[in-house]
C-alpha cells in the first residue's frame, strides 16, 4: 500500500504478507499504520505482487481516509 496526504505523492508504503485461503473467494488485506495525524486527509493505493516481491501488474485506483480528531470516534463498517 502506498498512501500519503498528496494524491500525486503517495510516497510513503506500509506492508503486510498476507496468507491466501484457497477456500474464500475473497482475500481481506490489512495493514497497520502508525504516526498518521489527526484531522488529515490520506490518499492511498494497493499494489499486488508476487511472493519473490515483483509487481503482478494489479493496482487499484486512489482512495482516501480522514483520521478523526482528538476524542473522535472512529466508524467502521461491516
Amino acid at each position: 500500500m502506498q498512501y500519503g496526504t498528496d494524491p500525486k505523492d503517495l510516497s510513503q508504503t506500509a506492508k503486510n504478507p498476507i496468507r491466501l485461503n484457497q477456500g474464500h473467494q475473497y482475500t481481506t488485506f490489512r495493514v497497520r499504520i502508525q504516526g498518521l495525524k489527526p484531522e488529515t486527509t490520506y490518499y492511498y493505493t494497493v499494489t499486488s505482487e508476487e511472493s519473490n516481491g515483483t509487481s503482478d501488474g494489479v493496482k487499484s485506483t486512489v482512495s482516501k481516509f480522514t483520521t478523526p480528531g482528538p476524542g473522535e470516534g472512529i466508524v467502521t463498517r461491516p
